[in-house]
């Protein structure tokens, strides 16, 4: 009879215990957006061939709304090949549109990175792959 009681005992108190160490009841979730910022790429000429290509950046908050007076830094590195590395700042356009031009010199693969700083926003970072033909 004692092994009875003590059996029961400890499924209870195992039970207690792992519905105590369970606080997710009481824990509101939030809604967070995995991307603060929507970025789109386009180029000119599409699609991107060796040579002067631009490249245009659409630029939006997670309500839709363009976003204008940022600093949109821009760099291309060639994924094939090291040492093949273009930066620079894009151009606000308006409208949420920034543009830069970038000579490819070499076709292949290229990563495309865009950072993104604007005042009362986090920095946001977003990256391409394009295939310069």
């Amino acid at each position: 009879m004692n092994k009875v009681i003590f059996f029961s005992l400890l499924i209870v108190i195992l039970l207690l215990t792992l519905s105590a160490c369970n606080n997710n009841a009481d824990t509101p979730v939030q809604n967070q957006t995995e991307n603060p910022v929507n970025i789109e790429l386009e180029t000119y000429p599409n699609p991107p061939v060796v040579g002067n290509v631009e490249l245009i950046f659409r630029i939006k908050d997670v309500q839709g709304v363009p976003i204008e007076g940022a600093i949109v830094d821009v760099s291309a590195d060639h994924t094939d090949m090291q040492g093949m590395t273009m930066n620079g700042i894009a151009v606000d356009e308006g409208g949420g549109a920034y543009s830069i031009t970038a000579d490819f010199s070499m076709s292949g693969n290229w990563k495309v990175t865009v950072f993104l700083r604007k005042d009362g926003l986090s920095d946001y970072r977003k990256e391409f792959q394009i295939r310069i033909q």
